[in-house]
């Protein structure tokens, strides 16, 4: 009897350290490395147990549309009807606060194009040009697209101007 306790004593050390030393290698080897570039990446925990992010919360932490879940204040059709009406005041600044200011150079060139035009005085005449409504084309949680026609040389012409919509809720536009 002693000798079969002894016997199934060290078979089940050996069993016991292989799966000890097994575990070791798979978690350091394996399990630890894609763990750590998870949490490195963002995608885990970085406290103990380091479980990973459900897809709500990765969507909470890392947003991909930028603006995306603020609330509208102020709708593209808005907008584009407080720069016609800068257009037909001859208001500058009113007519540059319905750019996006982020876009960076786009908001550079727009606002040269705006700042000549109106030192020119032809507010009026491009007022003419933009009419009274415009028609959505596409339109997602912070980026909308309309167009509408104008006459260029006798022919009818698609133009399309673009929106952002902006940290406040206010879709402003994008593209002239």
């Amino acid at each position: 009897m002693n000798k079969k306790i002894s016997n199934w004593l060290g078979v089940s050390s050996v069993v016991i350290l292989a799966v000890l030393l097994g575990g070791s290698f798979y978690f350091w080897r394996f399990w630890w490395p894609v763990k750590e570039a998870k949490i490195l990446q963002g995608m885990s925990d970085c406290n103990f147990p380091w479980r990973d992010y459900s897809q709500t919360e990765l969507n909470k932490l890392y947003p991909q549309i930028r603006n995306a879940a603020v609330p509208t204040r102020v709708t593209p059709e808005e907008t584009y009807a407080k720069f016609r009406e800068a257009l037909r005041t001859n208001n500058l600044n009113l007519a540059l606060e319905q750019l996006y200011k982020e876009a960076g150079k786009r908001y550079q060139e727009n606002k040269v194009i705006l700042e000549k035009s109106h030192e020119k005085g032809e507010f009026k005449i491009a007022y003419k040009q933009y009419p009274e409504k415009i028609e959505r084309q596409s339109m997602s949680e912070a980026l909308a697209a309309y167009y509408y026609f104008r006459t260029d040389n006798g022919k009818k012409v698609k133009t399309h101007i673009g929106f952002v919509k902006n940290a406040y809720g206010d879709w402003k536009m994008d593209r002239l």
